[in-house]
């Protein structure tokens, strides 16, 4: 753990879904939010506690049909296939796809209640967390930034990050230094070792928000890329 004024980049170490190279990953990130403790740096526990509570919020579950499920997990296939074949597709998820993956998949069980994707817009994605904090080193001081968080999707050369661009507490309000301290650096990304990444990073074109959607675009390999 850091114990700067920032906390440090988080990246995730394994693929949480077989056969999914990019989506599936990008919604584990949301996930991962919530076993970040971010220590108190400038703020004094005062400070921290007027936009934290003691407790968790209760973060909407939904119970999505089984063909909903199945057709959030076909666009994922999509990306993979693409990727595979070498083809440019241009795949869009909504909102709900991200959450009836949470909801469907096995391996983001651990997500459900913690994370809920309340929309897409253009200025990124727009998710509620519950984001446990630790107002010190003392391990049982924790409290919780319950908050509106949004994350633009960004193509990194290596990778894709997730770049927290605001944060709607609960109650208080945040200063712009604590919302900053995030946003200087690429908080959230997808760890560019990572086997499945590394493999396939140079296929994917672009991932953004446009509208209310999430976008994939996959890309044909040039002759020096397939070398």
């Amino acid at each position: 753990m850091s114990t700067g004024d920032t906390p440090p980049a988080t990246e995730l170490k394994s693929s949480p879904y077989p056969g999914c190279i990019i989506l599936c990953t990008i919604v584990l990130v949301f996930g991962g939010l919530i076993v970040l403790y971010t220590t108190v740096g400038n703020y004094q526990k005062k400070e921290i506690a007027t936009f934290t509570q003691e407790k968790a919020a209760e973060i909407k579950v939904i119970e999505p049909s089984s063909e909903e499920i199945a057709a959030a997990k076909a666009k994922l296939n999509t990306v993979e296939l693409a990727v595979a074949e070498g083809k440019a597709e241009r795949v869009i998820f909504s909102a709900d796809d991200l959450n009836f993956l949470i909801a469907g998949l096995a391996e983001l069980e651990d997500f459900r209640g913690q994370t809920y994707i309340e929309r897409i817009s253009p200025q990124g994605i727009v998710a509620m967390m519950a984001q446990p904090m630790r107002k010190g080193f003392i391990r049982k001081d924790i409290h919780y930034l319950n908050a509106t968080f949004v994350l633009k999707p960004e193509l990194r050369a290596r990778t894709v990050a997730f770049k927290v661009v605001d944060i709607r507490p609960v109650v208080g309000e945040i200063p712009k230094q604590f919302i900053d301290s995030y946003a200087v650096l690429d908080f959230f990304r997808l760890d560019p070792e990572l086997e499945a990444i590394s493999r396939n990073i140079r296929s994917i074109a672009a991932v953004y928000t446009e509208g209310t959607s999430l976008v994939v675009e996959t890309q044909v390999p040039t002759a020096t890329e397939e070398e």
